[in-house]
């Protein structure tokens, strides 16, 4: 019987640590090593509210979905207030986190590529308030306008810059 007990070091192991010891800095597994972080993270100030996760999709857009000339990706997301899909149309992914995260306030915790062209999923974290505020064309509505009816006002603007400059 041998006298060696566990495991027997591979050849050339002189130079590897012993069961318990760390590795020496200058190898490239030390390197990959979760290290401590030196500094606090940033927090930001607690929002009051229950959160609430909300998972965004993306794809692509085709021409099946007859969305708005210069629309290259469509979200959706479940609506917790309307208790349904809502689904809109972006000119680029970074058009849609500027909505998320900036308009409505949410805060982003996860992003993932998906298979396919302008496909994520993106996990953010949202408070019940925030699906409760006026919509666009509640405000528009609010204020005696439709959605037409700015898009008509945005035309003339764009005539009358044009044919100035």
């Amino acid at each position: 019987m041998s006298e060696l007990r566990g495991r027997v070091p591979p050849e050339g192991g002189e130079g590897l640590p012993r069961p318990g010891e760390r590795r020496p800095f200058d190898t490239p597994e030390a390197v990959l090593e979760p290290q401590p972080a030196t500094e606090p993270a940033a927090r930001r100030p607690p929002r009051p509210g229950r959160p609430h996760l909300v998972v965004v999709t993306t794809r692509a857009a085709t021409a099946a979905d007859q969305a708005p000339h210069g629309t290259v990706l469509l979200s959706r997301f479940w609506h917790p207030a309307l208790h349904r899909w809502s689904e809109n149309s972006f000119e680029s992914l970074e058009h849609a986190m500027h909505l998320f995260l900036d308009e409505s306030g949410w805060v982003l915790r996860q992003q993932q590529a998906l298979e396919g062209v302008h496909a994520f999923e993106l996990v953010f974290e949202a408070r019940r308030e925030d699906f409760s505020r006026p919509s666009t064309e509640e405000m528009l509505h609010d204020v005696g306008l439709t959605a037409e009816d700015v898009a008509d006002m945005m035309e003339r603007m764009d005539r009358e810059n044009g044919g100035s400059a």
